[in-house]
């Protein structure tokens, strides 16, 4: 069961990466091709409820969480209703983290546009770009409204999936504010989403590797971005580029400080 419900997770991430990528980018991309071709059988069996794709993947999504949450209740501890409830917050905790990777991204990569990932971040922002057309907000605090907006969506969601799905119980309002604050700190110390990309990126520069190849060029437009505050402060050591050490460093210094500040904060 624990590999069924492993290949749901990655079915979920591979569909809603699949509303980011335009059909041109996957033609030219093999890593986009490869995401096109594995979900195309599950868009496939969906196209009977929906002609677009967005409407296909929509479908889709729901499908698959409805299915992990009737696979975390099978074992008996959980009610149907609990297993679902579950896998609804499962879904928004990603949601929520990607958007937080694409904001950081975003942010220290400024408004350039120049690889495939920043495009699809630009994309994935388009509902926050007509939000803040409609409340008139200025560019330099683009940011921080979608930030507010981010925190907002998911605090109001998860509080609802709890109380429709786990007996009317809401979480202990400090905890509700502080659970985004952990997500987003949960992405930094290893084994966090950015230290892998940064690992990862530091190894690939001790073998060279082709700069045109697609993995390569996504792992380096997620790292660079990450390293570049560093590399401005740190300088090489006889060649040697010790930002992505300082950087970890910081990193699990930033996770350890602000899970103590947390637990302070909701009295644990």
């Amino acid at each position: 069961m624990t590999l069924l419900i492993s290949l749901i997770d990655i079915f979920l991430i591979l569909l809603l990466l699949r509303l980011l990528i335009r059909s041109n980018e996957a033609f030219y991309d093999p890593i986009y091709r490869l995401i096109y071709r594995v979900t195309d059988p599950v868009l496939k069996a969906s196209s009977y409820a929906s002609r677009n794709v967005s409407g296909q993947v929509l479908v889709s999504v729901t499908v698959l969480v409805l299915l992990r949450g009737l696979l975390y209740s099978s074992g008996g501890s959980n009610t149907a209703a609990s297993g679902i409830g579950m896998s609804l917050l499962q879904i928004f905790k990603l949601l929520f983290q990607a958007y937080a990777v694409f904001w950081f991204i975003s942010v220290l990569s400024g408004w350039s546009y120049r690889t495939s990932i920043q495009g699809i971040i630009d994309r994935a922002f388009h509902p926050f770009n007509r939000l803040s057309w409609r409340f008139k907000i200025r560019k330099n605090h683009y940011y921080a409204f979608i930030l507010v907006v981010l925190f907002g969506l998911y605090i109001l969601l998860s509080g609802l999936v709890r109380y429709l799905f786990f007996q009317g119980s809401f979480s202990p309002f400090p905890l509700a504010l502080v659970e985004p604050f952990l997500l987003v700190l949960a992405l930094f110390p290893f084994p966090g989403f950015f230290s892998l990309v940064i690992i990862v990126g530091a190894l690939l520069s001790w073998v060279s590797p082709d700069p045109s190849n697609a993995i390569v060029k996504a792992i380096y437009g997620i790292s660079e971005p990450l390293l570049a505050p560093f590399r401005r402060v740190v300088p090489n050591l006889g060649g040697f580029d010790i930002s992505p050490i300082i950087a970890l460093f910081c990193f699990q210094l930033i996770g350890s400080l602000g899970q103590e500040i947390a637990s302070r904060l909701v009295g644990f």
